[in-house]
């Protein structure tokens, strides 16, 4: 049997040869000596070594073709060498070759490594040896694989943010308000820079989004819509989020109603978790497993690794019963921030209801705040509308779905649009606010009306009876089908029309006081810095 040894020797005389061979392409001679690690090379293959064999010339000969690595060197050849970005392109004996440096492995990663393993001892398992050959990756293969547009990343992130926030749309919505607001409390209290993540939205869909008041927290921050910078499918995959904030390492991270940032959590909230307060707010579990809300199904993936953050108790209660004996940051409540409206201007407000007289059975003028879809009950609303011919019903919100396949083109329905400021928008013309909504947490939408000396009409969903009481708004429960329902709130809009101007100013004076008892901008700055570990 031949010994390796004498098959190396052979080698080295069918090298010596051919030698002039490796002419017919320089260049990519050249680069292999430029970049490859010649010692490292024969120390994997002492057959080499033994034969005394120049370790570049019996790579680029032999070695390349019977697969053998070249430390220091990566190299695609045939077809896939011939697309990507960060390759160089030769021809070697007529074929197509990519080639590029490899990267050593960085002395700081091995120092996280051993950092994180004092948490998990597992990490040591595969030995030393192991961790040498990790796999790595050129920041270009983003591009490749999942479509990142990494110059427009770093342009858009000229700094490491101290905070990132992950959500899915720029929207008037509560969930945003939310975030808005944890945003600006955590910016007042020296937790910037922020940056603000959009998952789902590109920036062209969330055009104007600038011009709602309930998002103007955000025109401080940093906003990155990740559709933009992800061309390919790579915005909706965990393991792409994952790796972009594992390098830009935020103190804090919190993501609000943002799937595939909820997956990431779930999936890697242990690493995120060494470096990164992680918090996930959830705000209701929906109604009869209808929509199929985030607070039911992510939390005990999440629990483990971040902060259950809530904004109303009935869920705060909710995920405790289910998840209170789970180790991990825990579950908080931390209720919504309002805006007061000033004394000058609520005392108008209180002047003009008690000034609003209407006789007996006169049509009445109902206001409708919330987003246009199936879940807030517009289905009930169109019912309310067909049943009461006589009122007026201005619907103000935006819509996704054609509010007429909702049933909501009726002849005393009046689509209103988005309201860019509900704090300023006057409502002394209507005789009350309705509140349809199927489930909530606490809806923003029912803390501003509260400042509108209005009477409220409320679907009893939610922690909205943790802020106010039968002195501030009639509360209605939901029925067991639209009928059912139709004959609650239907009575409740006629115990409204049948109050008197002073009880309509009274329910809308006690409505402020409960609000700004519990959601004052004081108490919500205080929470926020607790919260945050900013006191």
């Amino acid at each position: 049997m031949t010994s390796p040894f004498a098959l190396a020797r052979s080698v080295a005389v069918r090298l010596r040869r051919r030698a002039p061979e490796l002419a017919s392409d320089p260049a990519f001679a050249t680069f292999v000596r430029e970049v490859g690690d010649a010692v490292g090379y024969l120390q994997a293959n002492p057959d080499v070594a033994a034969a005394r064999i120049d370790a570049y010339q019996h790579w680029l000969e032999h070695g390349f073709r019977e697969g053998r690595e070249f430390p220091g060197l990566e190299v695609c050849r045939g077809a896939a060498a011939t697309s990507g970005t960060g390759w160089r392109r030769f021809t070697w004996r007529g074929e197509p070759i990519a080639a590029r440096a490899r990267i050593p492995f960085p002395a700081s990663i091995l120092g996280q490594i051993m950092a994180q393993a004092r948490h998990d001892p597992a990490i040591l398992a595969p030995g030393a040896d192991a961790i040498g050959e990790l796999r790595r990756f050129h920041a270009t293969d983003l591009l490749d694989r999942d479509g990142i547009d990494i110059a427009r990343v770093l342009a858009a992130v000229p700094e490491r943010p101290a905070a990132v926030f992950v959500l899915p749309f720029l929207l008037s919505g509560g969930a945003e308000k939310y975030a808005a607001d944890l945003v600006d409390a955590l910016a007042t209290a020296g937790g910037g820079p922020i940056l603000v993540l959009l998952t789902d939205q590109t920036e062209a869909e969330a055009r104007g989004w600038e011009d709602l008041s309930i998002l103007a927290p955000f025109r401080q921050a940093k906003v990155v819509f990740w559709r933009d910078v992800c061309d390919g499918f790579g915005h909706s995959s965990p393991a792409t989020l994952g790796r972009f904030l594992n390098a830009l390492r935020p103190d804090r991270i919190v993501v609000v109603n943002s799937r595939v940032g909820l997956e990431t959590v779930a999936k890697f909230g242990r690493g995120l978790g060494q470096f990164a307060r992680i918090a996930c707010a959830y705000f209701s579990m929906g109604r009869n497993a209808i929509g199929a809300p985030y607070g039911a199904r992510f939390p005990r993936r999440t629990l483990p690794f971040a902060l259950a953050l809530t904004d109303n108790d009935p869920m705060a209660e909710t995920l405790r019963g289910l998840y209170g004996e789970m180790p991990g940051p825990g579950i908080a409540m931390l209720p919504s921030r309002i805006a007061p409206a000033d004394e000058a201007t609520f005392g108008a407000r209180l002047s003009a209801r008690r000034a609003r007289a209407l006789p007996p059975g006169a049509p009445r003028r109902w206001a409708w705040v919330s987003r246009v879809e199936p879940f807030k009950g517009t289905a009930l609303l169109a019912a309310l509308a067909q049943s009461r011919p006589a009122d007026r019903f201005d619907v103000f919100g935006p819509w996704q779905v054609e509010p007429r396949s909702l049933g909501l083109g009726l002849p005393n329905i009046t689509l209103k649009g988005t309201l860019p400021d509900v704090a300023a928008a006057d409502f002394s013309a209507h005789d009350g606010f309705l509140f349809t909504s199927l489930f909530e947490g606490m809806p923003n939408v029912v803390l501003e009306m509260s400042q509108q000396a209005i009477p409220m009409v409320l679907a009893d969903v939610g922690g909205l009876r943790g802020t106010f009481d039968e002195r501030a708004a009639v509360f209605v429960r939901h029925g067991a089908n639209t009928r059912e329902s139709l004959t609650a709130f239907s009575a409740a809009l006629d115990q409204v029309a049948a109050m008197t101007p002073e009880e309509a100013a009274a329910m809308g004076a006690a409505a402020r006081d409960q609000a700004l008892d519990r959601h004052s901008p004081d108490a919500h700055a205080r929470s926020v810095a607790t919260l945050f570990g900013l006191t």
